[in-house]
């Protein structure tokens, strides 16, 4: 839709919605915006409301609508002039459609066919949800009368992730009884709370085949939707991908069933390779969603129209990125850090101090972004503080900014950077850590690895270590365990566990 030009001072909210595709994907259901109030239309209260999977009209678009409260009241005014919009990441206008509605008449009004589905989770996925983020933004007009100044809102709206990877062993398998079901638990690494029990059981099929069955039941009645990816890891450790399913969960659905891609005949057939030692070995990434657990305002402006600052703020960390990704380019990034030329901030330790470019920091680090947006005190400053960190620490992580590379990493140093990474948010790097510490895993450090994952909450680290304390815990000395007990007995509690009854 074409976006039809305005004049005159408006009020605008920018709304962002993370996470998007884990939303519900039931029809009719909406997600409705923070209150926003506008004082240029007799202080009344409005919201948008969002429709992220279509309405009962239109099943195929996703459809938006400006919502008032105050319908009843007399101070409405009359008719109300705005326009609705989806914005991509650099800021520009994905969509847009402009309306003019009497809402003494019904409570709210708005686009039903906005954009299509396929379009926003599919083929124009990258445009449409940058970061999993669908970004909405309302304008609105004093219809035959001009504001007194512009007024902007930004608010975000977050539907909470929880995931979770694990290898699930079923030992003898090919002596399962029929019928006779298997479960594992899933829980949360937050706080060991049970979130899905998962059975497993083989029935009879056709022809005398032997299908192996799974049903699903959540723990964690917060779940609505979730989705998991199901691998089988053959003998030579790789994964053959069998099934990903999409659940939906609600009272009158509170359990989920799905076939495995393999039967038991097939499995058997292939032994050698699909049960090594009778062992069926399979692994689970999961994806739960606990619905909205989060709903700001997080800044209103009066009396500017900062868009096309913001925009070209976001413009230029963006241009950043492209360039940090350019490899002939990347190589005069790196010159500029090695030659110290035009930095405008230092990085100080209790020991040293450490030159870099703001503008680079904050396209790699969420955290430093924050540091140096215009509000932030450490903008105006060319130092920033990180006392917490050492010296190679500090170093190591500049080095992994400016040229995308985490060299010659040891567990010493590759836990101090995952730390680092964590509270930095510099993402790219944390996984990379994650990747070293998961291959160098040993009978020596295994303790301090679950130590370093459940501090971080990282269940995806924790998950890998129990998997290996359960194979060679046995193998582990006293000291090891000592530490463990003394830093965290729970957590000593379930490894031991672990140990002794999955073996």
């Amino acid at each position: 839709m074409a976006t039809e030009g305005n004049e005159g001072k408006y009020f605008s909210i920018d709304w962002k919605i993370e996470n998007l595709s884990y939303f519900s994907e039931n029809i009719r259901e909406r997600i409705e915006s923070p209150h926003f109030m506008v004082d240029a239309l007799n202080g009344m209260t409005w919201s948008l409301l969002v429709y992220p999977r279509g309405d009962k009209c239109n099943e195929d678009y996703i459809s938006a609508y400006l919502f008032t409260e105050n319908v009843d009241s007399p101070a409405l005014p009359t008719e109300v002039k705005f326009e609705l919009a989806l914005i991509g990441k650099d800021g520009s206008v994905l969509e847009s459609d402009v309306c003019e509605y009497n809402f003494k008449e019904t409570r709210g009004y708005g686009c039903h066919r906005f954009a299509t589905l396929k379009d926003v989770y599919d083929t124009k996925r990258s445009m449409f949800l940058p970061q999993n983020t669908l970004t909405v933004r309302c304008k609105i007009w004093k219809k035959g009368e001009s504001m007194d100044q512009d007024v902007r809102y930004f608010a975000r709206t977050r539907i909470g992730v929880e995931k979770r990877s694990f290898l699930w062993n079923l030992e003898e398998f090919s002596t399962l009884e029929s019928e006779n079901k298997c479960t594992y638990l899933i829980k949360s690494p937050k706080n060991d709370e049970q979130i899905m029990s998962v059975d497993l059981f083989v029935t009879a099929g056709v022809n005398c085949d032997e299908i192996i069955r799974f049903e699903l039941f959540p723990k964690d009645k917060t779940i609505k939707y979730s989705t998991f990816r199901l691998s089988l890891v053959d003998a030579s450790g790789n994964k053959v991908e069998c099934n990903q399913e999409e659940l939906w969960f609600d009272e009158e659905r509170e359990c989920e069933k799905f076939s495995f891609f393999f039967t038991r005949n097939k499995l058997l057939a292939n032994k050698r390779m699909f049960l090594p030692n009778d062992v069926l070995s399979l692994q689970w990434d999961w994806a739960f969603s606990k619905g909205i657990v989060l709903e700001e305002i997080e800044e209103v402006q009066y009396g500017c129209t900062s868009s096309e600052v913001k925009i070209s703020d976001a413009r230029e960390v963006n241009d950043i990125e492209e360039i940090l990704s350019s490899n002939p380019v990347l190589d005069s990034v790196k010159n500029l850090y090695e030659e110290k030329f035009l930095c405008d901030v230092h990085l100080k330790t209790s020991s040293g101090t450490f030159p870099a470019h703001k503008v680079i920091l904050s396209a790699s680090s969420s955290v430093f972004k924050t540091m140096f947006s215009n509000d932030a005190k450490e903008n105006n400053s060319e130092y920033v503080d990180i006392k917490e960190l050492d010296d190679d620490t500090v170093k190591r992580m500049l080095h992994y900014i400016y040229t995308s590379s985490a060299e010659d990493l040891t567990w010493e140093s590759a836990t101090g950077l995952y730390d680092a990474a964590n509270k930095y948010g510099i993402m790219s790097l944390k996984n990379a850590c994650i990747s070293y510490l998961k291959e160098n895993i040993s009978t020596s450090n295994a303790c301090e690895a679950l130590l370093l994952a459940d501090n971080q909450a990282d269940g995806d680290l924790k998950a890998a270590v129990l998997d290996y304390i359960v194979k060679h815990g046995k193998e582990m000395g006293n000291s090891e365990w000592r530490l463990l007990m003394n830093s965290n007995g729970k957590l000593a509690a379930e490894a031991l566990y672990r140990l002794f009854y999955e073996n």
